[in-house]
């Protein structure tokens, strides 16, 4: 004898299939546009330690830091940082380099991705 739910079919219809396909789209047209902000964003940390650590920072005269910030941004092929926005302060006995910046996604229509981005250095 059989139960009649083993008879019903199971799985996923066209239209349950579209709203999957349809969310899994957008997932990955959020992530394709936000990965390379993220990327952009380990570099320009990456490269603020690497400048920090070469000892050309001093608050008193912030230019020899920011040329070697800068340099060391297009060797990384940073292009919405700029080193003139690198701001040097004194902590104490800690010289803190900050920088901050926004990057705002277009995704479609006027629907845009605002993502804020904040990293420091200490020497």
């Amino acid at each position: 004898m059989r139960t009649p739910w083993r008879n019903r079919q199971s799985g996923l219809t066209i239209v349950g299939f579209i709203l999957v396909a349809a969310v899994v789209i957008i997932f990955a047209m959020v992530g394709f546009r936000v990965v390379p902000a993220y990327v952009e964003y380990y570099a320009v940390k990456r490269s603020l330690e690497d400048t920090m650590r070469s000892g050309t920072a001093d608050p008193n005269n912030p230019v020899p830091f920011r040329k070697e910030l800068e340099r060391r941004l297009q060797t990384s092929y940073v292009e919405n940082v700029k080193a003139a926005d690198a701001l040097l302060t004194r902590q104490g006995s800690q010289i803190v380099a900050e920088l901050a910046w926004e990057r705002r996604l277009h995704m479609f229509g006027n629907a845009s991705i605002l993502l804020e981005f904040e990293t420091s250095a200490s020497r």
